[in-house]
């Protein structure tokens, strides 16, 4: 996805991954074993301070035992006087001699009959919920048996329930400002790519304004800049190529003049049909330098109305012309550059291959302009070579042959300046197919 893939994305999830992973070894931290033999949060008290208050309810009278019992008791441990040792509930079990708590507490608690019992794991539903966790009991000199039982402790579990709401909330907050800090920190890199976008089809796009971190700024600096050196360039050879045209016209002029004085017929009509073919070549060239700019402003242009007229014109001149039947398409297009394209395309399909069939279509948005000849094709590994500039697979230049290869190339060219593509193919049935695809009309 591409939002997954976004740059804003990608910090927000690492910023996360390292919050959660901060929190993790907190959590980790609070509930490790304390050195020395210590026991994790609200189980039972350590071996030195089970003892000493063992040593403190003997050391009492034995009529004020109970009342001293009760005042130890605290909403973590639970204390109480019984005559024998408590039973083994289900789901508990008895720490043995061998484990190395028991052994840590019967140091403590020197000759003193002593065990420990704790609840196994058990997350069945129907379990009891207040089942004892751990507990100790210890029989004191008097005989009986000061039993001592881990309980929760209401206030502290009420503490840790609005803490956790808090921290819920807290989190929340944070990743919302974070992602809100983000995406205002990464906002100038996605208008940097589309500006990117629209100086690729539009050269009078307008400068990158200066925002964001002072690096993304330098960046869109350094790019209006470079674009401002791109767009000097192409004027300025525009510009060459519009005054060295403007000039070789007016010399073509005057050998088309002089061509008449020829006193041969024959020769006189190759040298106007050579004078000719340079004149199309260098308006051919002049178009393809100016093609950013070629057929003024797009406009919604009618499609099929266009190829209907133009494929009537093309018959009134003995061209064999065919339109497929359809409905109408409406296009986002200037009519000149529309018309250039479809002449062109006509063109190369009648001189390859002796005909044109024109089709027209809508696909995936886009209104698609087919024009496909009977010819032989092209082979599958010149294809690609079709459409670059003065690139065509007959090696002269005779415009009878073909001309000078930028039929294609202005095609191309035009319909690029206004957001489409051309596709070249070969047809299964034979002849090669061009399809221009141009965004469609607002509706």
């Amino acid at each position: 996805m591409l939002i997954a893939d976004s740059l804003s994305s990608r910090i927000t999830r690492i910023l996360l991954g390292g919050s959660a992973a901060v929190l993790l070894v907190v959590a980790i931290a609070l509930a490790w074993p304390a050195p020395g033999g210590g026991v994790r949060f609200f189980q039972l008290p350590l071996p030195q301070e089970a003892a000493a208050i063992v040593e403190a309810v003997e050391a009492s009278d034995p009529r004020a035992r109970p009342r001293v019992v009760r005042a130890l008791n605290t909403s973590v441990i639970a204390m109480r006087l019984s005559q024998t040792f408590p039973q083994g509930l289900p789901g508990t079990r008895f720490v043995v001699r061998e484990d190395d708590r028991y052994r840590r507490y019967a140091a403590a608690l020197g000759e003193r009959a002593f065990q420990i019992d704790e609840r196994l794991a058990d997350w069945r539903p129907e379990a009891p919920r207040r089942r004892p966790a751990v507990r100790l009991s210890v029989q004191l000199d008097d005989g009986s048996i000061l039993v001592m039982q881990r309980r929760p402790a209401e206030a502290a579990r009420g503490l840790l329930a609005r803490g956790a709401l808090a921290m819920a909330m807290v989190a929340l907050l944070m990743l919302v400002t974070l992602m809100l800090a983000v995406r205002q920190t990464t906002r100038p890199v996605a208008d940097l790519a589309a500006a990117v976008r629209r100086f690729g089809d539009e050269m009078e796009a307008e400068d990158i304004p200066l925002r964001g971190p002072r690096e993304l700024r330098e960046l869109a600096l350094a790019f209006n800049a470079m674009k401002g050196r791109i767009r000097g360039l192409v004027d300025d050879r525009t510009r060459l190529l519009a005054a060295i045209a403007h000039d070789l016209r007016t010399y073509l002029t005057r050998l088309r003049l002089r061509a008449e004085f020829i006193g041969d017929d024959a020769q006189r009509e190759k040298a106007v049909r050579d004078l000719d073919e340079m004149s199309a070549l260098i308006d051919d060239t002049l178009l393809f330098a100016q093609l950013r700019r070629a057929g003024g402003p797009a406009a919604t242009l009618d499609l099929r109305a266009e190829l209907e007229t133009l494929v009537e014109v093309r018959r009134e001149l003995g061209d064999a012309v065919v339109l497929t039947p359809g409905e109408g398409v409406r296009a986002l297009v200037p009519a000149l550059a529309f018309r250039r394209m479809a002449n062109n395309l006509i063109d190369n399909a009648v001189r390859y291959g002796g005909s044109a069939e024109l089709g027209l279509r809508t696909e995936r948005g886009r209104a698609v302009l087919s024009v496909c000849d009977e010819g032989p094709g092209v082979p599958g590994d010149q294809l690609s070579r079709l459409g670059a500039p003065f690139e065509r697979l007959e090696a002269s230049r005779n415009r009878a042959t073909g001309g000078a290869g930028l039929g294609l190339a202005i095609v191309r060219g035009l319909a690029e300046a206004q957001g489409g593509d051309l596709i070249l193919f070969n047809r299964h049935e034979g002849g090669l197919c061009a399809e221009v695809r141009l965004p469609l009309a607002s509706p």
